[in-house]
């Protein structure tokens, strides 16, 4: 029996559920749960926030799926969109992405309002790992930075010509106001999806 699959299940179903339900529905200790969740954690597919709302007592840990885990379950769109990309000219897909990205641009543009360069990159890196792309963030020696999205959600899209991926790098250098180059892409075998940033001034991420 797949224990973290049937984990997935249970917040698919619920939307959400504290460890002590999850425990309950595995039919293992706190402790047991807790290991499917941290390794689920740490593969993006679940995220755990504090619920102060769940009764008397102490506030409690509660957990959800990520946009990522939509692709556990059984699904056609990842087909319906490889269809799509192959009966649209390249035109219509260029389209296509510049409009996404400018709503994507408004969207966070929304949560990065009044917020510094070093808040503003953080910020993008909640913003994407929430959208499924597990991105970390790595301060270079010398003070440059580095996004990686180990993950892409709609990859099977993006290697059939990569126009999302070159409006994602427009799009980061005109949120960040900053030189933004991709140095590796999953398209091409890569393990993540890098991109470097340079700004004028040398900017410590704290």
């Amino acid at each position: 029996m797949d224990r973290k699959h049937d984990v997935l299940a249970l917040l698919k179903a619920r939307g959400s559920a504290c460890l002590a339900d999850i425990a309950e529905h595995l039919g293992v200790s706190k402790q047991g749960a807790l290991r499917h969740l941290e390794t689920l954690q740490a593969r993006g597919l679940v995220e755990v926030s504090t619920d102060e709302h769940r009764g008397p007592g102490r506030p409690v840990n509660v957990y959800r799926l990520t946009p990522a885990a939509g692709d556990q379950f059984p699904s056609g769109h990842r087909e319906l969109a490889g269809e799509l990309v192959e009966f649209l000219d390249q035109t219509e897909l260029e389209r296509f992405f510049a409009a996404r990205a400018r709503r994507l641009e408004a969207e966070y543009g929304v949560r990065l309002a009044g917020l510094d360069f070093a808040e503003r990159v953080r910020e993008l890196v909640r913003l994407t790992s929430e959208r499924g792309h597990m991105t970390e963030l790595v301060e270079g020696a010398d003070g440059g930075l580095q996004l990686r999205h180990c993950n892409c959600p709609i990859q099977d899209v993006a290697a059939r010509g990569g126009h999302p991926c070159r409006h994602e790098q427009d799009l980061y250098r005109r949120l960040l106001g900053a030189a933004v180059v991709r140095s590796s892409w999953l398209g091409d075998g890569d393990a993540s999806c890098t991109y470097d940033i340079t700004t004028a001034e040398r900017k410590q991420i704290g």
